[in-house]
């Protein structure tokens, strides 16, 4: 494109950004207290709750990230994000919804605090935080990707502008501006594909010419090493996304902030099979642009370093000016909304979990003034981003920090979570030492190796989850007298 030609998609793409930060100051209105910023009153009905799940979910990982992972390996290469990741929506709205519905907390954190004691809650949100700045700064790192591609933008220029946008518009607006941008956002996502899909079907000269395309075995979702290894890996791909999302204190949070536990069950579910059938939209996209190299529109040494380049450079080559400045703000729209979520969840693992628990110890257990608590929120989403960009520029890979970010909360705290909300054996001792041996053991392979996937990688997304669970649940046996956490039906409201 042209410097002329890069003129009316990057208005475009700035009245959008300007349109989010206005979203932000608006949203800023609605907050009064610290349970507004927070939990957005927890009035939220079905249709918010499914568009604010479903567009957290979907963000650069899934666009940028499995677009080229399905370009590279077919439907097989995208079994994390989206369908493992799906499974893990339906799964929370199925066993879990109703149980936190019915606590006495606004976190994931704070169950922890209030089950087993504070320092086991102070333990559960700083190993939460990693996994959620990491996904933050996935999301931005596809911003810096898409612009530096299409518009020869400097790369840590983006990528750090693009964070500014996101903190500013949490930081003036809480749960309240990242729900009301992603309805905004969802729609723009779903108009942004559209187009697209419309112009690569052209280019290829129909859907049959994209179908005949497919290489052998595209559509095999099975491993093709069916060997005991083979269905290892693969339930190893499975769960770390489906099992690893599960804790997850974004998801965790639309179910405090829906109107009655019955909403937050069926938009949990909802939008579990919403991300699953439009997941299939980037397998295709991949799949078009196989059948544009194969009749020359696109040149696949472009993108022959880097799969996760194909939908910018499909973008470059397709459309029009007007149709790219959409096209690009829709990739925005999504990423932001992902980036939006996880900045916030974080903060408030930070403020909620963290700073909340330390200030009531100061005050000898005495009441919190809301100013601060809101204050303090406010002021860690600052500090999240601040960290998203340094993990940001130390690293590009977005589909490895994606999967990575999971499978580190698979082996720390899926194990913990519902145990927590599901066992009433297990105790303090055994909760810790469970998190402290899955830490451990993912540490000690990604040092050893220095890669955060490091090899073989099925026994490390594996093995700290079941080190995990032994630990809780050895060290609870031999620690029954000693310790005994707090019943759960104590926590639930009268």
């Amino acid at each position: 494109m042209t410097g002329m030609d890069n003129t009316i998609p990057l208005l475009i793409i700035a009245a959008f950004l300007i349109g989010i930060i206005a979203i932000g100051k608006l949203a800023s209105r609605q907050i009064e207290t610290s349970d507004d910023y927070m939990i957005a009153g927890g009035g939220a009905p079905l249709g918010l709750i499914v568009g604010t799940l479903f567009a957290t979910f979907w963000g650069g990982g899934v666009i940028i990230g499995a677009t080229g992972a399905s370009y590279s390996d077919g439907i097989f290469g995208v079994v994390e994000d989206p369908f493992a990741a799906g499974l893990s929506l339906i799964l929370v709205g199925l066993f879990f919804v109703k149980i936190l519905r019915g606590l006495k907390i606004k976190s994931v954190g704070e169950l922890y605090s209030r089950r087993f004691g504070a320092n086991t809650g102070y333990l559960a949100s700083a190993l939460m935080i990693p996994t959620y700045i990491i996904w933050t700064a996935v999301q931005l790192l596809a911003i810096g990707k898409i612009l530096n591609v299409l518009f020869g933008i400097n790369f840590n220029f983006a990528f750090i502008s693009a964070t500014l946008i996101v903190v500013l518009f949490t930081y003036m607006g809480g749960l309240v501006a990242v729900v009301w941008t992603d309805a905004v956002q969802m729609v723009i996502i779903f108009i942004g594909l559209a187009a697209i899909l419309w112009a690569g079907i052209s280019a290829a000269g129909g859907v049959d010419n994209i179908l005949n395309a497919a290489p052998k075995n595209y559509w095999d979702i099975l491993p093709k090493d069916r060997s005991p290894r083979g269905w290892i890996g693969y339930l190893a791909m499975w769960a770390g996304m489906g099992l690893g999302n599960i804790p997850s204190p974004d998801i965790a949070q639309r179910a405090f902030m829906a109107k009655n536990s019955k909403t937050a069950h069926r938009g949990m579910i909802i939008a579990g099979g919403l991300y699953w059938t439009v997941g299939f939209i980037p397998i295709f996209i991949a799949l078009t642009g196989i059948a544009l190299v194969s009749n020359g529109t696109l040149d696949p040494t472009l993108f022959a370093h880097d799969s996760e380049l194909l939908v910018p450079y499909m973008a470059k080559t397709l459309l029009h000016p007007v149709s790219m400045g959409i096209f690009i703000a829709s990739l925005i729209a999504a990423v932001l909304s992902s980036a939006s979520s996880s900045l916030f969840a974080t903060a408030v693992l930070f403020s909620n979990d963290i700073y909340k628990p330390l200030q009531l110890t100061r005050n000898n257990g005495g009441d919190i003034d809301d100013q601060s608590m809101l204050n303090a929120t406010k002021f860690f989403v600052v500090i999240v981003g601040a960290l998203a960009v340094g993990v940001g520029l130390s690293s590009s890979l977005i589909y490895d920090l994606t999967i990575f970010a999971f499978t580190l909360q698979l082996g720390v705290l899926f194990f913990p979570f519902i145990l927590a909300l599901k066992a009433r054996w297990v105790n303090t001792y055994g909760v810790v030492a469970g998190m402290l041996g899955g830490i451990t053991v993912n540490v000690i392979g990604c040092i050893s190796q220095q890669s955060i996937i490091p090899e073989p990688w099925e026994f490390f997304t594996l093995m700290p989850a079941l080190i995990n669970f032994l630990l809780i649940v050895t060290v609870s046996f031999f620690t029954r007298n000693r310790n005994k956490a707090t019943p759960l039906e104590s926590l639930y409201f009268e």
